[in-house]
């Protein structure tokens, strides 16, 4: 090659995304110039750090704990009891881009959020608005920052409208964890089933009962015509944010 190649496409390469053909030839001008060789190096150091903030092996091992469980009396949730989250490569939708820290949605107050996805496959984190496909056995975690609300539920919506609570206490809103910074709730999440699944965070400055933030999950699952890609917010109390899986 006479040029080198953009680091958006050396990004590709480290992420897995260029076609075979592609892959050979950039990795044979990688391999001959010590500049592109560089970019590579750094882009593993970055991805090396990211991954280092809280070891990944711990989400694995906890996964495959859950695994050997019997099934939940709720099969849609899986509990697993980690402190932590797996820390995750970030992308956008599509997986194009990487980066050495994740990027948050930033709401009144300094609050924002942020979902993880960790498994098998490449650990990734998406943005609040994007879509991501998971693969099989994939699970999710969902970390935020409170700023000034006091009070955190999660639910999700499936293709068919069924609504889950994924994170309450007792039927209403956790309240958030002391502290400044960014905390994560305590359990990951695995989907079964395949089509969409919308995770919606809530972050509210007064407790939401888990049957309102349901309800109004479902009244927007029916505006949308029962197309979960196609909902809006959910119109509750406080700040939303919504991320689209696509289930294997």
């Amino acid at each position: 090659m006479s040029t080198h190649p953009l680091e958006w496409t050396l990004r590709r390469l480290h992420a897995g995304e260029l076609p075979g053909p592609e892959t050979q030839q950039i990795q044979a001008h990688v391999s001959s110039c010590a500049e592109c060789h560089e970019v590579m190096k750094g882009l593993e150091a970055d991805q090396a750090r990211f991954e280092a903030e809280v070891p990944f092996d711990r989400f694995a091992a906890n996964v495959e704990r859950a695994l050997r469980k019997p099934p939940p009396s709720r099969p849609r949730f899986h509990g697993v009891l980690i402190a932590v989250a797996a820390t995750v490569l970030v992308v956008v939708a599509a997986r194009p881009m990487l980066s050495s820290s994740p990027s948050l949605n930033r709401l009144k107050g300094g609050a924002s959020a942020e979902l993880r996805i960790g498994g098998d496959g490449p650990q990734r984190a998406i943005q609040p608005g994007d879509t991501e496909a998971l693969l099989p056995d994939e699970r999710v975690r969902l970390g935020y920052v409170a700023g000034s609300y006091r009070y955190v539920m999660a639910v999700s919506v499936d293709d068919t409208g069924e609504v889950s609570a994924l994170y309450s206490e007792q039927g209403m809103s956790l309240p958030v964890e002391a502290g400044a910074g960014r905390h994560w709730l305590p359990e990951s999440v695995q989907f079964t089933g395949t089509g969409h699944e919308r995770v919606v965070l809530v972050l509210s400055e007064n407790p939401l009962r888990v049957e309102t933030v349901q309800a109004a999950a479902r009244r927007g699952w029916e505006a949308a015509g029962g197309k979960v890609a196609a909902m809006s917010t959910l119109g509750v109390e406080g700040e939303e944010l919504h991320w689209l899986l696509l289930k294997p």
